[in-house]
């Protein structure tokens, strides 16, 4: 039987530092589990985890911005990775020429592990931030031309009205008229009543405050873009505080004057800043409370019609 032992034995294999390293890129821990030492790799994964959430968390929560987090947080990632190195090659060196794989230590285990404690809890947190705190939208139409682009994606807050309602002059995600998510900013708020003057809104027999604007000017604009707006006219408005620019057609007057609103006690009136737009795509009206979705708080991306990326649109704020 003592001969026939050896047979049984695992065969000593040392370990390779770049394997380990790379292992540990895939998951934080991987490589010290690699290099035998599985309580110590499951304690750096599970502290990295914890990080994640907590970050993930921060981000959903307070920072709201896709950009700088971004960058902080690959700056960290890398700065952790250059620990970890140097801490498994350590345990490579512990683990020594003479080192006896055990039962994890078979690429499918590393696979295993990197799937089971890595992959799935990540997308999971992914998921439940998603759902609790963060949407994301794509603008279709022009009816907020230009202050958002068709194309435009943006980051919305799905708990910011959760403790109180929509105050006018906000931007608000909402139910769409045909499906769908759209982006609308509220001009009446719930008891009010609203109605139109020469396309002007008046609220409870009060015109909101307008100024006019000389000239219509947007940064980073294609031809394209330029064209559509060269052919607006505009003015700030101003509604319960904050200010905005309201576009319309310039070739054409505003003739929106439907009869007055009087809004329920879980009703909103929001339309989008291009006005005309906005009633040509219907990109507005009464909707409920219930149908608010969300704050937009950013763009995170933004394509035009060919599909083609527009520099400088995504990490704008959006109000």
């Amino acid at each position: 039987m003592n001969a026939l032992r050896p047979l049984f034995e695992p065969v000593a294999r040392p370990r390779h530092l770049a394997i380990a390293v790379g292992l540990g890129l895939l998951m934080p821990g991987l490589g010290h589990v690699y290099a035998g030492e599985v309580g110590r790799g499951l304690k750096v994964w599970a502290a990295v985890l914890l990080a994640w959430v907590a970050c993930l968390l921060g981000w959903a929560r307070w920072i709201f911005a896709p950009h700088l987090p971004a960058a902080v947080l690959g700056l960290a990632w890398l700065g952790l990775q250059a620990v970890l190195a140097r801490d498994v090659a350590r345990a490579v060196g512990r683990a020594g020429r003479g080192f006896r794989p055990g039962p994890l230590n078979h690429p499918v285990a590393y696979l295993s592990i990197a799937l089971g404690l890595g992959v799935l809890p990540v997308a999971a947190s992914l998921h439940a931030v998603g759902a609790a705190f963060v949407g994301s939208v794509r603008v279709a139409g022009a009816a907020m031309f230009p202050h958002l682009l068709p194309g435009d994606e943006l980051l919305f807050d799905r708990a910011a009205y959760r403790d109180r309602s929509p105050r006018a002059g906000e931007l608000v995600v909402v139910d769409g008229p045909a499906g769908g998510l759209a982006v609308a900013r509220v001009v009446a708020t719930p008891g009010q009543v609203i109605q139109w003057r020469g396309g002007r809104p008046v609220i409870d027999g009060r015109r909101l405050d307008q100024e006019a604007i000389t000239d219509l000017a947007v940064a980073r604009f294609d031809a394209v873009d330029q064209a559509r707006l060269a052919s607006l006219d505009g003015f700030v408005e101003a509604n319960a505080g904050r200010r905005y620019v309201v576009t319309y057609d310039a070739g054409s007057a505003v003739t929106l004057d439907p009869v007055p609103v009087h809004l329920g006690a879980d009703e909103l009136f929001v339309w989008g800043d291009n006005r005309d737009a906005a009633r040509d795509e219907r990109a507005g009206g009464v909707v409920r409370l219930a149908s608010v979705r969300g704050r937009p708080s950013c763009i995170w991306a933004s394509r035009d019609a060919a599909g083609a990326a527009r520099a400088g649109r995504a990490g704008l704020e959006v109000r």
